[in-house]
Formats: structure tokens, C-alpha cells, sequence
């Protein structure tokens, strides 16, 4: 397959799913990951994807954007360039990892990674007037997806991270598969910012996450 087709393909992919992970792609086209990393910046340089930590994302996908609220003081974040990956989370400076992956990106083009999920709603809490679209990942198989498209378990006991838990998936019937086992309120972007802002001016007389803590201290 010549790259121009490939490229048309490619990017006809991740416009009909809402973004693809690097795994995905590699599986999809016999070509090695150099190839689809060069076709990737090629597409990016043309203003029809946008890179994220691993994977892509169409370019207009912006309808995570929130009405802005209150201005709240926002914690030192970690910045890196759109196709550079972090390994630090923004707000407790763990570790950030694929299944628990949480980006936003603001109106500046500046991208921000968090650990998991309770960490980047923290963050979008903080800079929703200026955010222009946020990603997360499916719990189960890692794959990167747009936020709004997310659906988030909220206080399960299962708490791979931060707590309150957070997890998100891409299918519903996952995320109900998992509250079954683990209880906890599956719920849309908005639910799940709506839950962490009243656990954090609230806090309905439970401590606060340890790890979030000890990072602000």
C-alpha cells in the first residue's frame, strides 16, 4: 500500500472511532512503527489529527470543553509537546501509566498528563475555561478515547491509584460489568467532575486522596 492511501486510511480510522492507540495502528497496517509514527506527523502536520500519549485523536475533537466556573488556584503542572510523552502525573507526580491515563489539552496547544483518572478530573476542575478537549483510557484494554465519549466509575472499591476512585471505559456494559463486582456510580464527564469537586469542597467527612496530598505539601 503506497503511503498516501495508507495515510488516507489511517486517518479515516481514528475519525470514525474518535482516536486509535499506537497498538491498534501497528495491528491495523503491516508497516513498522517508524512508518506510523512519520505518517502520524505528517497527518498532525496538516491539522487533520492530534498526537496524544499513545495514540491520536482527530484534530476538531473539542467537545469536551466545559462552561467556565469560579477561577480556583491551580497547582504547578508538567507541560509537554503534543507527541512527547510524560511520565509524571501533573498533580501527585506518580507515575502515569496507559490504563489510567488522563490528558487535557488547553487552548494554548499545551498538553497535560495525569496518573489516573481522580487526578485529571482534578486538573480539568482547575482549568476547565481553558480546556479545548480532554482524553482518557479504557481501564481493561488501554485504549485511548475522547472524555466526553467516557464512562467513569466513580467510589468503587477498586482503587488502582488515587482515591477516590475513578476508573473510565469506553463501552458502558464494561463499566456496569465492573461496578458489579466492585460497586460505585457509573456516570457521564459531567457527573464525574460534578462527584470529585463535591468529594474536594465537601469531602462529606472522608480524608482526602494521600498521594494528592502528600504531592501539595
Amino acid at each position: 500500500m503506497k503511503a498516501t492511501q495508507r495515510r488516507k486510511d489511517l486517518l479515516s480510522m481514528i475519525q470514525a472511532k474518535g482516536g486509535l492507540s499506537l497498538k491498534e495502528i501497528t495491528e491495523q497496517f503491516d508497516v513498522s512503527k517508524m512508518t506510523i509514527h512519520r505518517d502520524l506527523d505528517v497527518l498532525e502536520s496538516r491539522g487533520l489529527i492530534r498526537r496524544i500519549f499513545g495514540g491520536a485523536v482527530p484534530a476538531d475533537d473539542t467537545k469536551t470543553a466545559i462552561p467556565a466556573a469560579p477561577a480556583t488556584p491551580s497547582p504547578p503542572v508538567r507541560s509537554a509537546q503534543p507527541s512527547q510523552p510524560v511520565d509524571t502525573c501533573l498533580v501527585c507526580l506518580r507515575p502515569v501509566t496507559q490504563h489510567l491515563l488522563y490528558g487535557i489539552t488547553l487552548s494554548t496547544g499545551d498538553q497535560y498528563f495525569a496518573c489516573c483518572p481522580h487526578c485529571g478530573l482534578s486538573a480539568h476542575l482547575r482549568h476547565k475555561e481553558n480546556i479545548t478537549s480532554a482524553m482518557t483510557a479504557d481501564f481493561i484494554s488501554g485504549r485511548p478515547h475522547p472524555a466526553h465519549r467516557s464512562f467513569f466509575l466513580m467510589g468503587s472499591s477498586a482503587a488502582p491509584c488515587c482515591t477516590p476512585s475513578i476508573l473510565t471505559f469506553e463501552a458502558e456494559e464494561q463499566a456496569k460489568r465492573f461496578q458489579a463486582g466492585f460497586g460505585g456510580t457509573v456516570g457521564s464527564l459531567q457527573t464525574a467532575l460534578e462527584y470529585l469537586e463535591e468529594e474536594m469542597t465537601m469531602g462529606g467527612g472522608k480524608k482526602g486522596c494521600p498521594h494528592c496530598a502528600t504531592a501539595q505539601t
